[in-house]
Parts: structure tokens; C-alpha cells; sequence
């Protein structure tokens, strides 16, 4: 529950945020462009498949929401079962990374498999927001170096996204 308060408080603060922004919202980077969806959400795909990685799955996020709002009972003030228009998230992970990242603390697991986020809500269409969680870094050097890399990996990618 706590993660679904969080997610719900991160899309709330992002919908205030001014177009062609990156804030950090305590834990994720955001960035935002106006633009269509789709075209948002395949510049995404682009910007990971085009590093040579391969991404593992892609999650449906607003279908979940909406297939499963009357279930759990939960629906926005408007009384929509989901605050989306549209939202998918893309996981993937680098495997050279990751292993630096392994090897300098093995509980920086937590990190893997990378994932990135793009949405755009129902009250803000054509207004896409594109991020990421930010990784955590163990407490040696080594291994925040190596969480450093994977980190600016993402940023690099959410910002071809969205165009900055």
C-alpha cells in the first residue's frame, strides 16, 4: 500500500510540474515533454533498445489499474478507475553493469531489473512524463560508483525520451 501512496503522491506532484521539467521527487527522477503518447512511449523503447539492450517486459500500468479499480474499490475524485490516460513502465537491465554493481555489494540486487516509467493523465493529455527510480547504492565507494553508472545510464535515457 505504501508504494501505490507513493506512486499516487509522485503522479500528483508531477501533474503540477511545468512542461520541459526534471524534478526529483525523493526517489525518482522526472521529466516531462509535450508531445503524443505513443510517440513518447516508442522514443522510450528507441533510447534503450538503441544501447544495444533488450527490453524484458513491458507493463500495461493503466490497464492494471483499470481492470482491477472495482475489485479493490478504488477510484480518483472524478470517479475514473485510474488517474492515466495511458502509463507503461519498461524494464531491461545491463548486464555489464549490473555485474560491477553485484560484485561491489550483492544487495544491489534491489536495482535490478532497471526500470523506466512513461505516462500521460487524463487531465493533462499530451503532457508525457517520462522517469525512473532512482537506484540505491550500498554504503562502500565501489559500490556507490557502480550504482552511479547504472543511475546515469537512466538519466541519459529518460532524457533522449523526452527530448532534453
Amino acid at each position: 500500500m505504501r508504494g501505490a501512496r507513493s506512486l499516487i503522491m509522485a503522479a500528483a506532484l508531477a501533474a503540477l510540474a511545468p512542461a520541459a521539467s526534471a524534478e526529483d521527487l525523493g526517489g525518482v527522477t522526472e521529466l516531462t515533454r509535450q508531445g503524443k503518447y505513443e510517440e513518447v512511449r516508442d522514443d522510450l523503447k528507441n533510447a534503450i533498445v538503441n544501447r544495444g539492450y533488450v527490453v524484458d517486459y513491458v507493463g500495461q500500468f493503466n490497464a492494471m489499474l483499470e481492470r482491477t479499480s472495482e475489485v479493490v474499490g478504488s477510484v480518483t475524485e472524478s470517479g475514473a478507475k485510474s488517474p492515466y490516460k495511458n502509463a507503461e513502465y519498461m524494464q531491461f537491465c545491463a548486464a555489464k553493469l549490473t555485474h560491477e554493481a553485484i560484485s561491489a555489494n550483492p544487495q544491489n540486487i534491489v536495482n535490478c531489473p532497471y526500470v523506466l516509467f512513461v505516462y500521460e493523465l487524463g487531465s493533462k493529455p499530451d503532457h508525457i512524463h517520462v522517469g525512473y527510480r532512482k537506484p540505491v547504492a550500498g554504503p562502500s565507494k565501489r559500490s556507490r560508483q557502480a550504482v552511479d553508472k547504472i543511475e546515469a545510464l537512466l538519466a541519459d535515457i529518460a532524457k533522449e525520451a523526452a527530448g532534453k
